[in-house]
């Protein structure tokens, strides 16, 4: 998938609007793919990453090697921890919408995937046989350089589950696991569609900062709840009801 292809974009919010439930099925399906190839596998090959190179040096670099105070740096562990356990598409699909900061957008699927291709190589993953896609992206889970590991704190993230009072306070009791989002405080038709077919879990996580949220008129049903994840617990940034399943 193009992230810059606005006509494909236009055509799945229409989709999403008449066939909800189908289109959250398949990028469940997606995410079920996700635990199978992760960015330890080799999923670029070296040279698609010296194209990306070659783009890095003459358009990002002299922004992101400090040309810019809030372009942050793109290698390292802090670049790392702010993309990982999500889906390559995660930090794809910000890039390829909202860079180069002064002309977004602009550069054409192809060359998108060369950057991902060398961000990769330069953050230490190995290479492999084939070039990587921008429609495989939603398909590779960005990890560690030692495997998935748990959520940097602070992380914005997205839980669904059951909203049940805990004495004076509440907690989503069935949840999912965490799934990294880039924006808290709104959510979209598209996501409360997949927030409406995820399945119950096992887990159950305390909420702090609902009060602006009236969670007495959810109580007892399915929500998504966004918000800043540490230690386990959700400070919310927004709550909807999602769907049956409590």
């Amino acid at each position: 998938m193009s992230y810059p292809d606005r006509k494909y974009v236009s055509v799945m919010k229409s989709l999403v609007v008449k066939f909800p439930l189908v289109f959250a099925a398949t990028l469940l399906a997606n995410t079920t793919v996700q635990a199978q190839t992760t960015s330890l596998d080799g999923v670029y090959t070296s040279a698609q990453a010296q194209r990306g190179g070659r783009t890095y040096s003459r358009i990002c670099a002299e922004c992101h090697e400090g040309g810019e105070p809030d372009a942050d740096p793109l290698f390292g562990p802090e670049f790392i921890d702010r993309w990982r356990e999500a889906p390559l598409e995660f930090l794809y699909g910000f890039y390829s919408k909202e860079m180069p900061a002064d002309d977004p957008a602009t550069l054409g699927t192809p060359v998108y995937q060369d950057v991902m291709a060398y961000l990769l190589q330069e953050n230490g993953y190995p290479a492999g046989s084939k070039e990587i896609k921008a429609e495989q992206m939603a398909a590779v889970q960005l990890v560690g350089p030692d495997g998935s590991a748990p959520l940097p704190p602070s992380a914005l993230v997205r839980l669904v589950g059951c909203l049940q009072p805990e004495g004076t306070n509440w907690q989503l009791t069935n949840a999912s696991s965490p799934a990294r989002v880039r924006g808290a405080d709104e959510t979209s038709p598209e996501e409360l569609a997949v927030s409406a077919a995820t399945a119950a879990g096992n887990a159950r996580y305390p909420l702090q900062r609902t009060e602006s949220f009236n969670p007495s008129a959810l109580q007892g049903k399915k929500v998504q709840a966004k918000g800043v994840f540490n230690d386990g617990t959700l400070s919310v940034m927004s709550l909807a009801p999602a769907g049956d399943g409590c």
